[in-house]
Parts: structure tokens; sequence; C-alpha cells
């Protein structure tokens, strides 16, 4: 059975060999289908939501109703974490979730959505198909963790924002 280490920033040494850039980070980000966002509710508790989102120029951007759960988190707390639906090939990604508005006011974004997401059964669900979906976050990374099994020590790499956060 693959091993994982119990917490991955301890065992991540600080060196050049497993640093990545946010470009590499988007990159393995961008072709997923689904990605699983954890906001943190009223009382502390984690919240978890499926998500689809889009990789425009190396931005990460996601979209939601006002009236969720997920977006009453936001508003409250935008700490965030977002990751892959897969076990073996894990992208983490820590940050903040800004609000930019509605979607009328990203058309690129809305665009980037529709050609990702472009199944016949996808539709209804486009920001751009109802307005009830009216706000687009876009993700302010602060650090991600990166492995592959079955070998998450020899291949977990990660990336630090420049700011150190």
């Amino acid at each position: 059975m693959p091993t994982c280490p119990t917490r991955h920033d301890d065992v991540v040494p600080d060196d050049t060999t497993t640093r990545l850039t946010w470009p590499e980070v988007a990159d393995r980000l961008s072709p997923a289908r689904i990605y699983w966002l954890h906001t943190t509710g009223p009382t502390g508790a984690p919240q978890v939501t499926a998500v689809w989102a889009v990789v425009a120029g190396d931005r990460v951007y996601l979209y939601s109703a006002r009236s969720t759960v997920k977006a009453r988190n936001l508003e409250r707390d935008p700490r965030v974490a977002i990751h892959l639906e897969s076990g073996s090939d894990v992208v983490i990604v820590y940050g903040v979730l800004t609000d930019l508005g509605t979607p009328g006011d990203w058309p690129a974004v809305v665009d980037a959505f529709a050609t990702k997401y472009d199944e016949p059964d996808d539709q209804p669900y486009l920001p751009g198909a109802d307005p009830a979906f009216d706000v687009v976050y876009v993700l302010e990374p602060h650090r991600a963790l990166l492995w592959t099994l079955p070998d998450s020590e020899a291949s977990l790499r990660r990336w630090v924002h420049a700011s150190g956060t």
C-alpha cells in the first residue's frame, strides 16, 4: 500500500528540486472537470462542495449563486482550499477567493466556462445561462502541494507565493 505523509508541509524539503512555478500548478489544475472547494462555515466547521472551475491566463475562476452556503461562507471568510478529485494525482491549492462581481462583468471568463463545459447537459449550469449564478470568483493562490502515487514522498512538490503566504 502506498504511504502518504500525514503533514506534507513538514516533509517537503525547501530546495529547488521540489519547487514548482504557478504556471506549472495551473497546468495541472486546468484539465480537471470537477474540483472540490473547501470553505469555512460560521461555526468554524468545514464545508466541502464540488464545483466547476476554469484556468484562464494562469488564473483560476469559479462561480456561484450568492444564496449558496459556499458563497455565504466566502463572504465571511474567503480562505479556501481547492483540490482535484483524484487521490492518486493530487493537487491541493490554498488561497483566497476574491469576489469579482457578476458573470456579466466577466464575459471572457463566462466564455471560458462555455468552452470547457461544452456538453449539452452542461449548458443550464453555466454562469451565462442562469441569472441565479450571480458571482464570479478568482483564486489568489498562496501555496500548493502536488504529488502522485504510488510514491508520494518522491513525487511531492510545492509552490509558495513569493510573499511567503
